[in-house]
């Protein structure tokens, strides 16, 4: 039990700027496609380190 309530309280393991990194990466890296599943994936990310930092903060 002491797992999961450190877990819990944990800070999230990708803050939104590191979510933030890694989308600029992958448009940067993007050579004339467009790769929309990774893109979707890292927005989820970016989304879900916003949703955390806003609870740590409150």
């Amino acid at each position: 039990m002491s797992s999961t309530s450190a877990s819990a309280s944990a800070p999230s393991a990708l803050s939104a700027a590191a979510a933030n990194d890694r989308i600029r990466a992958l448009v940067d890296a993007a050579d004339g496609t467009w790769p929309a599943e990774a893109y979707e994936v890292l927005l989820l990310e970016w989304a879900e380190a916003l949703h955390n930092g806003m609870d740590e903060a409150a």
